[in-house]
């Protein structure tokens, strides 16, 4: 199948406050998003290095503006950023620079990774129309853990002939993870969800609608302070 992304004509970059340079991206996925079955669905757009998922930027349609997107940096660094741009100030610059009064630093970047909370199953492929495509889980290793926050299991569907980018498991916001299991299988996701505790219900629901290759790039202001107060009103530069 070919994707083809018409309006997302931008160029995103960063450099890391700490010692990391820039943040490249290569490919900008799109996806109709779903919180529960009966939710509205929007649209989601996914800016990602297809060989290094430690960063990520979400754009999508910001709820009390019409003409603005909301953009969401996020590093394993425990870095973020969470604010709003204009659209036709977000399509026409090459690259934009996000200020040090736009980050937030996470008191939590430091902490380990608990493996053994979580399962990772490569499950029996599963037929869309007539294609097979790759599948495989996340779910809670302790039944309690799954019974208190009402959760099964998290269900990847790979789309075919994607094998050149690394799972994106960064969508696994419904597990509060980003980290993904060598085990599973590359790939971008054609659909994805979970489903409730009694497997009666799914909420966070991905279906894939196009990716395209692309060369962009996030910057953020070197020399930043974490320790700096958050401002509560945010700016951004454009060049």
């Amino acid at each position: 199948m070919k994707y083809l992304i018409i309006l997302l004509l931008f160029s995103l970059s960063s450099l890391n406050c700490y010692s990391q340079k820039k943040y490249f991206f290569d490919y900008i996925i799109e996806y109709k998003f779903q919180r529960t079955e009966d939710s509205k669905p929007e649209k989601m757009y996914l800016l990602t290095n297809s060989e290094d998922d430690s960063y990520y930027v979400y754009v999508n349609q910001d709820t009390d503006t019409a003409s603005d997107f909301v953009i969401h940096f996020n590093n394993d660094k425990g870095v973020t950023s969470y604010t709003a741009i204009d659209k036709s100030e977000f399509f026409k610059a090459e690259t934009i620079e996000l200020s040090c009064e736009n980050l937030r630093f996470s008191s939590r970047k430091n902490d380990k990774y608990e493996s053994s909370r979580y399962i990772f199953t490569n499950e029996v492929d599963t037929l869309i129309g007539e294609e097979s495509h790759k599948h495989y889980t996340m779910k809670y290793s302790k039944v309690k853990d799954s019974r208190q926050y009402k959760k099964g299991a998290a269900h990847y569907i790979v789309e075919n002939n994607t094998e050149f980018h690394k799972p994106l498991q960064i969508l696994s916001n419904s597990f509060d993870t980003q980290k993904t299991s060598k085990k599973n299988p590359n790939g971008i996701a054609k659909e994805i969800f979970t489903t409730s505790f009694d497997k009666k219900s799914k909420i966070q629901i991905y279906k894939l609608l196009q990716y395209v290759k692309i060369k962009k790039y996030f910057i953020i202001a070197e020399n930043c302070d974490p320790n700096a107060p958050i401002p509560l009103k945010f700016e951004f530069k454009f060049k």
